[in-house]
């Protein structure tokens, strides 16, 4: 575990997940920021950008999970409109960018020297 409940609720502030529910949530969106960073946090060593970003990719997804997609119903005439709003992963890697997309992280870089100018190959 790379965030643990105590750390959602004292260092982030938040309230919004119960605890029952913290284990699942964090694991796969502690996924999903590995895949949005390429693996390059070490585990249980995630720099306070990335504690973060889970924290409220986790409050993101659970809103997410919670709602129907309904954002209003009426029962006289039936009608009901739905939430047409961007997909919990669009959500999810926006959060992301927030925290980490100056941290070099979430680079597609691949060569540790990504800032050296290598003029051979010109």
């Amino acid at each position: 575990m790379n965030v643990t409940y105590e750390y959602y609720k004292d260092s982030f502030g938040g309230s919004l997940i119960p605890e029952n529910r913290w284990i699942s949530l964090e694991l796969k969106m502690s996924a999903r920021l590995n895949q949005y960073t390429f693996d390059r946090m070490k585990e249980d060593n995630w720099p306070e950008q990335a504690k973060t970003a889970l924290c409220e990719m986790c409050d993101c997804a659970y809103k997410y999970e919670r709602r129907d997609g309904k954002t209003s119903e009426n029962n006289d005439g039936y009608s009901v409109s739905y939430d047409t709003s961007k997909p919990l992963n669009v959500m999810l890697y926006e959060i992301a960018e927030v925290y980490l997309i100056n941290t070099g992280l979430m680079s597609l870089a691949v060569d540790d020297d990504v800032n050296e100018c290598n003029d051979s190959y010109l």
